[in-house]
């Protein structure tokens, strides 16, 4: 028996008073004057600000100039050099200080002036002089003060996305009408989202822009300051500048009136863009719209699909890429119309369902024209289908995978017609139908709007957006076929079909499904297969162009072709190796027929192959979802990919290099000796032997004030430069042993040579006390051999082709969001909160045998006390208190 997880649609319950988005200002596209700073810093745990270098520009044109430092973290030789340096450049010289309070207040408060910087939040938290939690709507940022001066307004700086929002905080002169929020612009965000490139640096930023100022290289970083290392600070600033010169002229190329400041992701650039066709959102256009339906909904929500379906076995695979899956889908199941529809009309089609279904065989699948009709909620009652399903396949209670397997249910769940499609040519037999729902678009929205996006011109009442940038882009890559990458033309094209594709994934799936958590728990009504109010989570607010349904049909969609694949090679004799999300590694031998297969179901009106081989006649070897590797293999030799990381190493990739800075692929060394573990050339002694020095360490930046608490004890008393501040970067160990319940998560300032750290004190994440102990770090050779036994928990097996689970599920919890800051995965931050139907847990305690509670730790006495206080309290229709120590226990069983 299992418990699986659903996704819940929240709503306040009592609704706001006024509209959340009222009173947001509007920041301007284009600035005139722009602030450019970088500041250098110690290289020890604390790196605290030694010295600086801005630039001002006005219309693009340079103004002014200015080094600032700290004399008191320089030597006196360091003091001399860097005024000797101001002087002899005739370059204005300013304290931290006065540059806080005569330049930098002056510009970016007074004046309005753009603020700009390259990895912004380091630097602005570098020349703070304290910090605090942000309260309120902020809660979950940092608050910088950096001057002492009362009409200087502190910064807050909070992670939004993939970025960060900054804004200066209310006070007795900046409140009201009159509030200004600042305009802040970190350039790092900016070229990761245009450039399509996570954790850019500059260097590379210059070199994919080709600015005329390079990054320098700077061996010395850190050490004593001369002239070459402010040259080096110098020319970071310059390249800063040119950088974002580069990327604000990338992005007037889109013709989408977006203000800089406001991109922290490209839906960001993808929901400005629908705003400006004058789409309104779903929610906008059907504000009464049933909260229940939308439940409904969510729960069928799942996502894509990732398996490795043949572990531990080597098998030769070509890899076949689905074209734009997302998009494609679009197009196939005519999905623009919802999105320019003025409202939805439900239909039941329940009888219609079940005859399709009786019929539907790959060759049906093929007719394009049927994926029209297959905007259908379906309810059903699995027993033995083949269904998405969510659940904790681990049992450590550390998260919910989604898994496609066989599922039996005593209670009737919503899929989506895609979803259930696929089950039927899985299995072969059609699931028991409840109910089926079919959503119509009816009319169109009056306030739509003609734009020129990309320089091409859009009717959004005639044109379907997605369709037209999908096909311009494969008219811009046959083009660049024909010419050589030396080109200029070359350079031109390829950036705009860089622009297009960002524009079209932008708007073909995740603003659909966007949830914004609060920060604090409130009184909220949770939707699902039923409703129930809860005061113990958080409400997630529906983002801007939120509308489930076309998150859940895009997604069943692309699950529906990856079942359509699987089915088609089985029917051809073979079993696929591998998938994820719009990807399919099929035998060799079989991959062409698999894709004439598809071809029909081109949406497209240029002859565009819809599944297309991106590696042939490969070596696959997989571990488990995310943990594989693609490779050649002759005479006991192993080689990768040229030019390209041809293997996954998903939950390590945030580990540090354990060896010296040789400049060798050191992850590449590791998947080779899992390789060659398996083929016997080396044993599990050989890794023992080559690893056990090493530990496990990565390193995270603090970018939240929950990980920042971590280090109060650390902090507390100390002076501000001798304090662990927000953004520094720092070590975490991967945890081995637990004490008094709890696993020791090891967590120290970030040093030069991480594999130190062992044998230094450290403060455990979860009580904030200072251990040491090599005993507590866990060892690289036994990182590596537990990585190379990950188990694919959604699948029954050890190794060579898995099979599906069975699953029946007897009871259901809700959950949120499935994301988090990446920069907490690794200290176990929940991945989804759980929705706590209080009165549900209340009789769950109460139908508890006594066996089970004091399995899970309540003696009988403190569970027969449990049992009458709920039981008194659902009599009485008081609130039930589920948090005292034992019935926090029994809680957390029950809902994990």
């Amino acid at each position: 028996m299992s418990k699986i997880a659903l996704r819940g649609y929240t709503l306040k319950a009592k609704k706001p008073s006024n509209n959340p988005y009222s009173g947001q200002r509007v920041s301007p596209l284009k600035h005139e004057r722009v602030l450019v700073f970088d500041t250098e810093t110690t290289t020890n745990q604390y790196l605290n600000f030694k010295i600086g270098y801005f630039q001002i520009y006005m219309d693009g044109k340079f103004q002014h100039q200015g080094l600032f430092y700290d004399e008191l973290m320089l030597t006196k030789k360091e003091n001399k050099t860097f005024i000797s340096y101001a002087n002899k450049k005739k370059i204005a010289l300013y304290s931290l200080e006065e540059f806080i309070n005569d330049v930098l207040y002056i510009e970016i408060f007074r004046w309005k002036t753009l603020c700009v910087g390259f990895n912004l939040p380091f630097d602005i938290s570098r020349i703070a002089k304290r910090v605090g939690d942000s309260r309120a709507k902020n809660k979950g940022g940092f608050t910088f003060t950096l001057s002492d001066n009362r009409f200087n307004p502190p910064i807050i700086i909070k992670k939004m996305g993939e970025g960060h929002n900054f804004k200066f905080t209310s006070t007795k002169i900046n409140k009201g009408n009159h509030f200004f929020p600042g305009y802040f612009l970190d350039v790092q965000t900016l070229a990761e989202v245009l450039l399509q490139k996570k954790r850019v640096s500059l260097e590379k930023a210059c070199e994919m822009l080709n600015t005329n100022t390079k990054k320098i290289g700077n061996d010395e970083h850190g050490k004593e300051i001369n002239d070459d290392y402010i040259d080096y600070m110098i020319a970071d600033v310059v390249a800063t500048w040119e950088v974002y010169e580069k990327l604000i002229e990338e992005l007037d190329s889109y013709q989408i009136k977006i203000p800089p400041t406001k991109i922290y992701s490209s839906a960001s650039i993808g929901k400005h863009a629908l705003k400006q066709l004058g789409i309104v959102s779903f929610l906008d256009r059907n504000p009464d719209f049933s909260p229940e339906i939308l439940g409904n909904i969510m729960t069928s929500y799942y996502g894509g699909r990732c398996e490795c379906k043949i572990r531990k076995e080597p098998v030769k695979v070509t890899t076949l890429d689905f074209t734009s899956m997302y998009p494609t889908i679009v197009l196939l199941m005519d999905l623009w119309k919802y999105m320019i529809a003025e409202s939805l009309e439900m239909q039941d089609i329940t009888d219609e369902i079940k005859e399709m279904l009786s019929k539907v065989d790959l060759a049906y699948l093929q007719n394009k024209e049927n994926w029209k009709d297959l905007v259908v909620m379906v309810k059903v009652q699995p027993d033995n289908d083949i269904l998405p399903v969510r659940m904790d396949y681990k049992g450590s209670g550390t998260g919910y995978n989604v898994g496609i397997n066989d599922l039996s249910s005593d209670s009737e769940l919503w899929y989506a017609l895609p979803d259930v499609i696929a089950s039927v040519i899985l299995t072969g037999k059609v699931p028991k139908i409840i109910e089926a729902v079919k959503f119509i678009p009816k009319g169109i929205q009056k306030g739509l709007r003609k734009s020129q996006i990309l320089g091409i011109d859009i009717d959004p009442a005639k044109d379907n957006f997605v369709q037209v940038l999908v096909e311009e882009r494969q008219k811009i890559k046959l083009k660049m076929k024909d010419i050589s990458k030396d080109d200029p033309e070359y350079q031109q094209l390829e950036s705009r079909a860089q622009a297009i594709k960002i524009l079209v994934n932008s708007t073909s799936y995740g603003i659909f499904i966007e949830l914004n958590p609060d920060d604090k728990k409130s009184d909220i009504q949770v939707y699902g297969l039923d409703d129930f109010n809860t005061s113990e989570n958080k409400l997630e607010k529906a983002g801007n162009y939120f509308h489930p349904l076309l998150a859940v049909m895009i997604t069943s969609g692309s699950k529906l072709f990856l079942a359509m694949a699987e089915a088609k090679t089985r029917d051809l004799g073979s079993v696929h190796a591998y998938m994820d999300t719009d990807s399919i590694f099929v035998p060799p031998e079989h991959a062409q027929e698999i894709i004439d297969y598809f071809q029909p179901l081109n949406p497209y009106s240029l002859d565009i192959p819809l599944l297309k081989p991106e590696k042939e006649d490969m070596w696959f070897y997989g571990i488990s979802s995310k943990r594989y590797a693609l490779y050649t293999y002759e005479n006991e030799e192993i080689k990768f990919m040229e030019g390209e990381r041809s293997f996954k190493l998903h939950g390590l990739g945030h580990l540090t290099n354990p060896f010296s800075k040789d400049g060798g692929d050191w992850q590449a060394e590791i998947w080779e000796d899992l390789l060659k573990l398996h083929y016997g050339t080396i044993s599990r002694l050989d890794i023992e032997e080559k690893y056990s020095n090493f530990y496990a360490i990565s390193r995270l930046t603090i970018s939240t004030p929950n990980v920042l608490h971590r280090f109060d004890r650390l902090n507390k008393g100390k002076p501000w430069k001798e304090q662990i501040k927000p953004f520094n970067f720092y070590l975490v160990g991967f945890q081995t042993i637990e004490e008094n319940g709890k696993a020791v998560k090891p967590l120290t300032p970030l040093t030069k040579n991480p594999q130190s750290i062992v044998y230094e004190p450290f403060i455990d994440y979860e009580t904030g006390e200072i251990k040491q102990g090599s005993h507590y770090f866990k060892p690289l050779s036994r990182t590596i051999l537990e990585y190379a036994n990950h188990p694919e928990a959604k699948f029954d097996g050890e190794a060579g082709v898995l099979e599906r689970k069975h699953i029946q599920a007897d009871s259901i919890i809700y959950i949120g969001k499935e994301a988090n800051n990446i920069d907490e995965q690794e200290l176990g931050v929940k991945l989804a909160q759980v929705f706590i139907n209080e009165n549900w847990i209340a009789q769950q305690i109460l139908t508890l045998p006594q066996k089970v509670a004091e399995e899970w730790g309540v003696d009988r006495k403190t569970f027969q006390t449990t049992k009458k206080a709920i039981g008194e309290a659902l009599r009485k229709g008081e609130k039930v208190n589920l948090f005292t120590p034992a019935r926090k226990r029994l809680l957390e069983r029950l809902c994990l």
